[in-house]
């Protein structure tokens, strides 16, 4: 946190006080203010980002085990070249929000390196498997997917 870095920065200070204690001073809070953020994410500021988002009907006489395996399987796609992350979920509506989901009752995101990146995704063999053995078997229709490129821009979810 930001006061954990003032108070180091506070001790490093009184041990160089006799070093130009202005110049460490102006480095500190440089290091500081670049690694706030960032440092926690490894997302350099102002990163581009490609999101493959899927939106998945599941039937409704999908297994418990049929489900354990369309997460486990869409987890395993991490390991693909250019995957930053994977998500997998189920999607709710809370009681006090309009039910948006259309019928979708899983998503899928992904966030990779580049648009090269998400090329490699997609003609990945692992990829191709994932979608044959875990997924298509227990959709009730296609999958709808969309891609788009974002800046990362973290929230304030550090600091209370």
């Amino acid at each position: 946190t930001i006061q954990s870095m003032l108070l180091w920065r506070a001790r490093l200070l009184r041990f160089l006080s006799p070093y130009q204690p202005w110049i460490i001073s102006v480095l500190l809070l440089f290091i500081i203010s670049s690694h706030t953020y960032q440092g926690f994410y490894s997302y350099p500021s102002m990163s581009t980002v490609i999101e493959h988002i899927v939106l998945l009907k599941v039937k409704p006489e999908a297994s418990d085990e049929d489900i354990k395996k369309l997460i486990e399987g869409a987890q395993s796609l991490r390991t693909i070249p250019g995957v930053i992350s994977i998500t997998v979920g189920s999607t709710f509506a809370e009681e006090w929000m309009p039910d948006r989901r259309n019928g979708h009752t899983h998503t899928l995101s992904c966030r990779l390196q580049s648009k090269e990146a998400l090329r490699v995704y997609q003609d990945h063999p692992l990829h191709a498997q994932v979608k044959k053995e875990c997924m298509l078997p227990v959709l009730a229709e296609p999958p709808m997917a969309v891609d788009y490129e974002s800046v990362v821009v973290l929230g304030d979810s550090t600091e209370k």
